[in-house]
């Protein structure tokens, strides 16, 4: 029983350790994700949208896409500054945000998703400027990401 303890100890003491930085990341990403699920299923039901399982189904597995691209940044964030040290090249001090940018676009294009369903549930809901907000803010992180590609 005491190995049991000792292990699930050092289990835990590791992911405390490993998610610290990333924490308040996944909670928000799991928050908007719910939000925008539950939202989505009122907009179906107000607007008379058929809701199945198959659509259920695929909707699942885009959210546990996002999930996917979220933790494979953090494993960039730790991969990416390792590797380079281990070959002995200089880390540039943005190399670990990869994590942090997927969350963060996450965020705004559920964000999105959850006022275009409140939207569709009431238009008095939200102001139309929320909406315009934050698609004007993932269309200029598109726009910076096109321009550091062009660069390329």
């Amino acid at each position: 029983m005491e190995k049991i303890k000792w292990v699930l100890s050092a289990i835990g003491g590791a992911i405390t350790v490993l998610l610290k930085k990333y924490a308040m990341m996944i909670i928000f990403v799991g928050i908007v994700v719910v939000f925008d699920f539950v939202t989505g299923i009122i907009k179906a039901k107000v607007t008379g949208e058929p809701i199945s399982s198959k659509k259920g189904t695929i909707g699942f597995y885009k959210k546990l896409a996002l999930f996917v691209g979220l933790f494979f940044g953090f494993f960039l964030d730790q991969f990416i500054p390792y590797a380079l040290q281990t070959i002995g090249l200089k880390i540039p001090a943005a190399c670990a945000l990869f994590g942090m940018i997927i969350g963060c676009y996450i965020v705004i294009n559920e964000s999105i998703s959850i006022c275009e369903n409140l939207s569709n549930i009431n238009p008095e809901i939200l102001p139309e400027w929320v909406i315009r907000l934050l698609k004007g803010t993932k269309k200029e992180i598109e726009t910076i990401e096109q321009k550091d590609n062009s660069k390329v």
